[in-house]
């Protein structure tokens, strides 16, 4: 049950009142509709009604080698568009290994990615898939699709009427690419919803060959950090590939905003779980939002035109409480972590914060994960992607992801991207206080969907990626 949120609270120590922040553009009430992305590919020899085309790939990046002839589907509604998101993000920030200090991950970037895998997916493969991503393939591709475009038209508004005075326009991306043995057939109707709702066509590699299996990786792993600007620079590490791998599907997210009026800094305490005690740059300053429960306080930081936030969250006792606490109510909209973020938006409290500034980055495999959370198959001989090639003898051998988040006075930039590599087998007012200087949790969320982007916990702000 959720306590009434309080018209006013303090989340750090009491601090002058902050600066009035500048006139803001309106907040968009819907989204105008994402162009129709360039279509067109060949693919030798196999009929399958594609056509040849010399321009990029429609999230940027060359052209891909193979791409159906059907235009991608338009957006749906960006309200309620992050629903299907959050549940599997508090089951995977549950499931994460509680041993890291400090975690940062992007659920959404996994979801997505499994996503374009488990429309090939049939029989159990594909019942365990949707058990644990929440949904089905049909409704987490469509969801995706929204995210996409609803992040495509962050800042938009900001961009047009840009002024010198005022901070950078925010933006953000959720893009999609693929890599394909060469020479193997795939079928139509895979290819076709690859297009039409993660806007993929399919580029064409030789992951059998040593040296163009290296060069592979280097195109992969440039596409990822371009479409993260730099932060996601090696996310296939060496022995990724394979002579195996017959198919590469990767997901890249990034977020860049600023704070509408920049926080002060100062100096501060930091004790970890351990109770040592740390010096750190804390960062102060006033937000409009306050939330508490059984387990945890929170506030929100807004970005600059509003699209964007980053909500804090400090455990009201341990860390692993609030965890636990948002993998049990996951399916549950009023509870957890949903009803975190839906309490946030609600509010309409003054507070004050105090939160150290960090630059963290996490990377993991994310197959054992998935494993213990019911995705057996998928990781087996019992694997089931015949809607790729029309034949079973396709596994998924590996799934990473990386993941950066930094913070400081000015704003928030953050990125992560995630690879599926899939091989042949054989109320009145009050005043709160809330200081951060201890282990507390992070999520990144644009603000019209509710879809957290970026999650995790800070237990140790002055380890730096």
């Amino acid at each position: 049950m959720t306590p009434a949120l309080p018209d006013h609270a303090t989340i750090g120590p009491e601090l002058s009142a902050p600066a009035p922040a500048p006139d803001r553009l309106p907040r968009r009430d819907q989204l105008g509709r994402r162009p129709v992305l360039g279509l067109g590919a060949l693919l030798p020899a196999l009929a399958l009604g594609l056509s040849a085309c010399g321009e990029e790939d429609g999230d940027g990046g060359a052209a891909p080698d193979l791409r159906a002839e059907v235009p991608r589907a338009d957006p749906g509604p960006a309200e309620g568009a992050g629903e299907l998101v959050v549940p599997f993000t508090a089951r995977m920030l549950g499931a994460v290994d509680r041993a890291d200090i400090n975690v940062i991950c992007s659920p959404l970037s996994a979801q997505v990615a499994l996503a374009m895998i488990g429309m090939g997916a049939a029989g159990e493969t594909l019942a365990q898939m949707e058990g644990v991503l929440g949904e089905s393939m049909d409704e987490l591709a469509a969801s995706g699709n929204t995210l996409s475009s609803v992040l495509a038209a962050v800042g938009e508004q900001e961009r047009e009427v840009a002024d010198e005075e005022r901070p950078e326009p925010a933006r953000a991306s959720l893009v999609n690419g693929t890599w394909l043995q060469e020479g193997v057939e795939v079928e139509q109707s895979y290819l076709e919803d690859l297009a039409t709702w993660f806007g993929s066509g399919v580029h064409e590699a030789d992951f059998v060959d040593e040296a163009e299996r290296a060069a592979a990786r280097e195109e992969i792993n440039g596409w990822v950090a371009e479409s993260t600007d730099g932060l996601i620079e090696e996310l296939l590490m060496e022995g990724f590939l394979r002579p195996t791998t017959r198919l590469v599907l990767v997901n890249a997210l990034h977020l860049k905003a600023a704070w509408p009026e920049p926080l002060t800094t100062a100096g501060g305490r930091f004790t970890t779980a351990d109770g040592e005690e740390l010096s750190c740059e804390m960062l102060q300053g006033g937000t409009r939002t306050w939330y508490e429960d059984e387990v945890c306080r929170a506030t929100s930081l807004d970005t600059y035109g509003e699209d964007l936030a980053l909500a804090l969250v400090q455990p009201t006792g341990e860390l692993a409480e609030v965890l636990a606490a948002w993998s049990d109510g996951a399916e549950d909209p009023d509870a957890g972590l949903a009803a975190l973020l839906a309490g946030l938006e609600d509010s309409t409290a003054t507070t004050q914060l105090s939160v150290p500034s960090f630059d963290i980055g996490w990377e993991a495999s994310l197959k054992e994960l998935l494993e213990g959370l019911g995705m057996t198959d998928a990781f087996s001989g019992a694997a089931d992607f015949s809607g790729v090639t029309g034949q079973t003898d396709l596994v998924i051998d590996e799934i990473v992801q990386k993941a950066v988040i930094t913070i400081d006075e000015n704003g928030m930039e953050a990125a992560a991207a995630t690879a599926v590599g899939v091989g042949e087998t054989s109320a009145p007012v009050l005043e709160q206080e809330l200081v951060l200087d201890a282990p507390f949790l992070v999520v990144a969320y644009e603000r019209s969907t509710l879809a957290p982007l970026v999650v995790g916990w800070i237990g140790d702000p002055t380890q730096t990626r």
